[in-house]
C-alpha cells in the first residue's frame, strides 16, 4: 500500500473538517477520487480529531479541527516577547493562546497564533504567512490588529494580536434583546471594517458571526483573516483555494470554484445581517449531502427575511423588515455576483439610507429580469408562439410605416438630432481637448460649456430610449463637468455645476450593462465627482465617492490584472483618498495610502509624464503627511524626489496646464514641509510655487484656478518672509493675496475653497501683525478668520477640517485678547477653543500637531483665570 501525499493529505483534511459532519464522509471519497489510501487516511484523521475535541466556544477564533492541539502544556513559555498563559483554541494551521506581554515595557494581554513545527509544511507557512502580512496592512478599528510576528526558537513561528474578550455578533444581540435599529447600526460597522479591507485589496472569504466578536464596550471586531486574499496575488490560488470556507455563509461562486471578488464577501454579509435579524440562516443546509448543499446555495432561493422572521416568532420584527429590509437582504444575497450591490459601501448606504427615512436603491427582481430567464429555459416553445406573434405585429408595423405625414415628421426630427449630436461632438471631443491645456483660453471653456448644455439637454430628452446614444451622451457630459471644475484638470471653478453634470453622466452609466467598459467609466466618474466634492469641501461625500471608485478598480484590477490603464486609473484615486484623509488630520491613514500609490506608479511606464506627474504629487502629499506626523528626515526626502520630478516635466512641457498645476501643487507642498524648520529652503519653494503661478496667469489672465494659485501662493510667500523676519516685505504679499481672494469671492461667494482659503490668509495676517506687536490688527485678522471657519464648521459637522481651524482662529483671538488685557473675553474664547478640540478628541479627529496645541489650552485657561500675564 503507497504512502499518501503529506500536502494532499493535509490539504483534503482541512477542506473536509470545514464541512457539516453529516457530509464529510462523502466529500472525502468523491475528493479523493481512485486513491482509497488517502481517503482513509484523511477519514482516520478526521475521527482522531473529534475524539479529541475540546474547543472552548467563546474564545477569540471560531477555530474548527483541522489538527488535534499541541499535546504539550505550554504554559508559561515564552515566545518573543510575550509569556503563554493558557490556550484559547486550535485550528487548522495550530493552535491560538492567551499571553501576556513579558518584557518589562508594560503590560499586555494578546491572542498568540502559534504554527506548530510538526504541520508547518511550505503550504502551511505560506498561508499562516499571508496573513500576517495582511494584518499588517490593516489599520481600522472595527479590525482585531497585528501586534508582532515572530519564530520561536524551535523555528514555529507565530504572531501576536489584539486579544479579543467578546461574544459573536448574533449571540451578543440576543443577549442583549437589542432591536432591528440597533442591529443594523452594529452591522454598519462591521461593513465599515469590510470595506476598509476591499479598498487595501484583501477579500475576508470567512465572514460569520463567529469571525465577528463584540467586545466589552459594545465595539464589533472583525477576526480571522486567516482564509483572507490580496487581489494582487495569484488569481488562481482564489478559485483552487474554493473549499476553504464556511458552507453556512459561502457564495454560489466561492462553492463552486468560480473566481471569488469582493461580491463574495457582500453575499457572506448578506447571509449574515439575514440570521443576525431573523435568527436562522437564508438556506437550510441540515442533514443534506455535499452535492445537495451546492445546488441548494446555487439555485435555492430563500425566503425574504421578513417571512424567516415571521416563522421564527418574531413578528415585531418582521414588519420591519418587511419592503425595504427584505429588498436589501435580497440583493446582497443575489446568486449572481454582478447583480449584488456594487461594494460593501453600496450595501452600508443603502442601509443607512432606510434608517434615515429615505429611498434604497435597492428593488426586487423585475419581470423583465425574470422573462429573461424564461425565455433562456423555454427557447423552442417561446420560438413557436412568436412566430404568430411576428406575423401579427408584422401587420400592425406595415400599415403604420405606410403612414406619409408621420414618416415625414421622423424624418425631420432624425435630420435634426443628427445635426445637434454631430455639432455637440465636435464641441466636446475636437474642440474641448484642444482648448483644455491651451493657455489663455477661459473665454473659449465658458462658451463650449454654455452651447454643450444647450445642446445635451436637448439631446437627452430625445434619446431616453437609445442605449448606444446614452453612453455617448455620458462622456459628453463629463467633459462639460471637467470644463466646469473638476480640479484634476484647468477648469472655470464651477464646481456645483460639475458636479450636477457628472450625476448626469452617473446616472445614465448606472443604466448601461456591467461589463468592463461601464464599470471603469463608473468608477472614474466617482473619482472625478469625489474630487469635485473635496474642491467644494463636501469631505464627507468626497470619502463616500472615493471608497466606491476603489471598490469597483479593485474588482475590475482582480478581473483584469494586466491592465495598466486600471492600475493608474486606481494609483491616481489612492492619491486623491489619501489626500483627503491627511487633510483631515488623518496622517496615520493617509501615510499608507499614499505609499501603496507610489509603489503602484513606480511600476508603470516611467516615460508617461501622467504618471510621472502622480509619483510627483504622491511623493509630495506623502512627504508634507510625514512631516505634521513628525518624521522630518522622511518627510524631506520624499519631497526632494517630487521636485526632482517636476522640475523634469517643466521643462519639457512648459506650457501643458495640467503639469504646471502639479508644479504648483508640489513646490507648495515642498514649502509647508520645510516651513519652521528650515524657513530658507522653505522660501525657496514658496518662490518657485508663485513663480509657476504667476506664469499660468500671464499665459490666462482670466483663468480662476490660476488666479486661486496666485493668491494662495502669495499668502504663503508673505508667512515665510514673516518667519523669517522679513516682516514688511511679508505682510505686503499678504494683503495682496487677501485682495485678490476677496475679488474671488465676489465672483463666486458660495465657493467654499475660496472662503477657506480667505480664512487662511487672515490668520497669517494675524500672524504677522502680532509679529510686529500690532495686536489690534493682529485680533481684527484673527476674528476674521474665526467667523470664517465658524461658518464653514457650521455647514459641515463632518468637516474636521473646518472645526480644526476654527478651534486655532479662536485660540489665537483668546490669546491676544489676554495679552490685551480682556481677560472676561479672552476666557469665553479659550473656553469655546476647548470645546471645540474636545469634540474633536472625543471622534478621534486630532494629529499630533493638534494634541500639541490643545495640550495648551487648559493651562492657558487657568493663567487666564489667575490673572497671569
Amino acid at each position: 500500500m503507497s504512502i499518501p501525499d503529506r500536502d494532499k493529505l493535509k490539504d483534503l483534511f482541512a477542506r473536509a473538517i470545514d464541512l457539516p459532519a453529516s457530509v464529510r464522509r462523502e466529500f472525502v471519497i468523491s475528493a479523493s477520487k481512485a486513491d482509497p489510501t488517502l481517503a482513509n487516511e484523511v477519514l482516520s484523521l478526521i475521527e482522531a480529531s473529534e475524539s479529541t475535541r475540546n474547543l472552548i466556544e467563546d474564545n477569540i477564533f471560531d477555530l474548527r479541527n483541522a489538527v488535534p492541539p499541541i499535546s504539550a502544556d505550554l504554559t508559561g513559555s515564552r515566545f518573543g516577547n510575550y509569556r503563554i498563559v493558557r490556550e484559547i483554541g486550535y485550528g487548522g494551521m495550530g493552535t491560538v493562546f492567551l499571553a501576556e506581554r513579558d518584557d518589562g515595557e508594560f503590560s499586555q494581554l494578546v491572542a498568540l497564533k502559534l504554527v506548530r513545527q510538526s504541520i508547518a509544511d511550505s503550504r502551511t507557512i505560506e498561508s499562516f504567512r499571508r496573513e500576517r502580512q495582511i494584518l499588517a496592512g490593516l489599520n481600522h478599528p472595527n479590525i482585531a490588529a497585528l501586534y508582532d510576528g515572530g519564530i520561536s526558537a524551535k523555528g514555529e513561528p507565530f504572531i501576536a494580536m489584539e486579544f479579543v474578550d467578546g461574544v459573536p455578533l448574533n449571540i451578543y444581540a440576543a443577549e442583549n434583546d437589542l432591536g432591528v435599529e440597533e442591529r443594523l447600526k452594529l452591522f454598519l460597522k462591521v461593513c465599515s471594517a469590510v470595506a476598509y479591507a476591499h479598498r487595501n485589496l484583501v477579500v475576508h472569504r470567512d465572514i460569520k458571526p463567529s469571525n465577528i466578536l463584540i467586545n466589552a464596550v459594545g465595539e464589533p471586531k472583525l477576526l480571522d483573516f486567516g482564509l483572507a486574499k490580496v487581489f494582487e496575488s495569484d488569481i488562481s490560488e482564489t478559485q483552487t483555494a474554493m473549499r476553504a470556507f464556511t458552507p453556512g455563509y459561502a457564495s454560489p461562486e466561492q462553492i463552486t470554484g468560480r473566481t471569488i471578488t469582493t461580491a463574495s464577501d457582500i453575499y457572506s454579509l448578506g447571509v449574515v445581517l439575514y440570521e443576525l435579524l431573523t435568527g436562522t440562516k437564508p438556506l437550510n443546509l441540515d442533514n443534506i449531502g455535499f452535492d445537495e448543499i451546492v445546488n441548494t446555495i446555487s439555485t435555492g432561493q430563500p425566503d425574504p427575511p421578513s417571512i424567516a422572521a415571521e416563522r421564527a416568532m418574531r413578528s415585531s420584527f418582521g414588519r420591519l423588515l418587511r419592503g425595504d429590509l427584505d429588498n436589501i437582504i435580497m440583493n446582497a444575497l443575489r446568486k449572481e455576483p454582478e447583480r449584488r450591490f456594487r461594494s460593501v459601501e453600496e450595501f452600508a448606504n443603502d442601509i443607512e439610507r432606510h434608517l434615515e427615512g429615505r429611498p434604497v436603491t435597492a428593488r426586487p427582481n423585475t419581470f423583465g429580469y425574470r422573462a429573461s430567464k424564461f425565455l433562456l429555459r423555454h427557447k423552442i416553445g417561446v420560438a413557436m408562439s412568436a412566430l404568430v406573434l411576428i406575423s401579427i405585429i408584422s401587420g400592425i408595423t406595415f400599415t403604420l410605416w405606410q403612414a406619409n405625414v408621420a414618416r415625414k415628421e421622423r424624418d425631420r426630427a432624425e435630420h435634426r438630432f443628427r445635426d445637434i449630436r454631430k455639432l455637440s461632438n465636435s464641441l466636446l471631443f475636437e474642440i474641448a481637448p484642444k482648448i483644455e491645456r491651451l493657455s489663455g483660453a477661459t473665454d473659449a471653456r465658458e462658451a463650449v460649456v454654455t452651447r454643450a448644455l444647450e445642446y445635451l439637454d436637448s439631446l437627452a430628452a430625445e434619446t431616453a430610449d437609445d442605449p448606444s446614444l446614452q453612453a455617448e451622451l455620458a462622456a459628453a457630459y463629463e467633459k462639460v463637468g471637467d470644463l466646469q471644475g473638476n480640479p484634476l484638470k484647468p477648469n472655470l471653478s464651477d464646481f456645483a455645476g460639475a458636479i450636477e453634470s457628472y450625476i448626469k453622466a452617473r446616472d445614465i452609466i448606472l443604466k448601461q450593462s456591467p461589463n468592463l467598459e461601464n464599470r471603469a467609466k463608473l468608477a472614474a466618474n466617482y473619482r472625478a465627482l469625489a474630487s469635485i466634492r473635496f474642491a467644494q469641501n463636501e469631505v464627507k461625500e468626497s470619502l463616500a465617492d472615493s471608497e466606491r471608485s476603489l471598490a469597483l478598480f479593485a474588482d475590475l484590477i482582480l478581473e483584469h490584472p494586466d491592465d495598466k490603464g486600471l492600475a493608474a486609473a486606481r494609483t491616481a484615486t489612492l492619491l486623491d483618498y489619501g489626500h483627503t484623509l491627511a487633510i483631515n488630520n488623518q496622517y496615520s491613514v493617509g501615510i499608507p495610502i499614499y505609499r501603496d500609490a507610489i509603489n503602484a506608479a513606480e511600476k508603470l511606464d516611467q516615460e508617461d509624464p501622467e504618471i510621472l506627474r502622480l509619483l510627483a504629487l504622491g511623493r509630495a502629499y506623502l512627504g508634507n503627511a510625514l512631516s505634521w506626523d513628525d518624521q522630518q528626515p522622511d518627510a524631506e526626502a520624499e519631497t526632494e524626489k517630487a521636485i526632482k520630478i517636476v522640475e523634469k516635466l517643466l521643462l519639457k512641457y512648459p506650457n501643458d496646464a495640467n503639469v504646471r498645476q502639479s508644479a504648483w501643487i508640489v513646490y507648495s507642498m515642498a514649502s509647508s514641509t520645510f516651513e519652521g524648520i528650515q524657513n530658507d529652503i522653505s522660501l525657496r519653494h514658496a518662490q518657485a510655487s508663485f513663480k509657476v503661478a504667476e506664469r499660468s496667469v500671464e499665459l490666462d489672465p482670466a483663468d480662476t484656478q490660476a488666479l486661486q494659485n496666485l493668491a494662495k501662493a502669495k499668502s504663503r510667500l508673505g508667512n515665510v518672509l514673516v518667519l523669517m523676519k522679513r516682516r514688511e516685505d511679508g505682510i505686503a504679499r499678504i494683503r495682496e493675496s487677501l485682495t485678490m481672494m476677496t475679488g474671488l469671492i465676489q465672483r463666486e461667494p458660495r465657493n467654499r475653497v475660496y472662503q477657506r482659503d480667505l480664512g487662511t490668509i487672515y490668520t497669517r495676517l494675524g500672524d504677522a501683525e502680532k509679529s510686529r506687536s500690532n495686536l489690534v490688527g493682529a485680533l481684527a485678522a484673527y476674528k476674521e478668520s474665526s467667523a470664517i471657519y465658524r461658518d464653514l464648521a457650521a455647514s459641515d459637522e463632518t468637516n474636521t477640517v473646518a472645526h480644526r481651524d476654527w478651534a486655532q482662529a479662536v485660540k489665537s483671538v483668546g490669546i491676544t485678547e489676554k495679552k490685551l488685557g480682556r481677560s472676561d473675553d479672552a476666557r469665553a474664547s479659550i473656553s469655546l477653543a476647548i470645546e471645540i478640540f474636545e469634540k474633536l478628541r472625543a471622534r478621534g479627529a486630532l494629529g499630533k500637531w493638534d494634541e500639541k496645541i490643545f495640550n495648551e489650552m487648559y493651562p492657558l485657561l487657568a493663567s487666564i483665570n489667575s490673572g497671569r500675564k
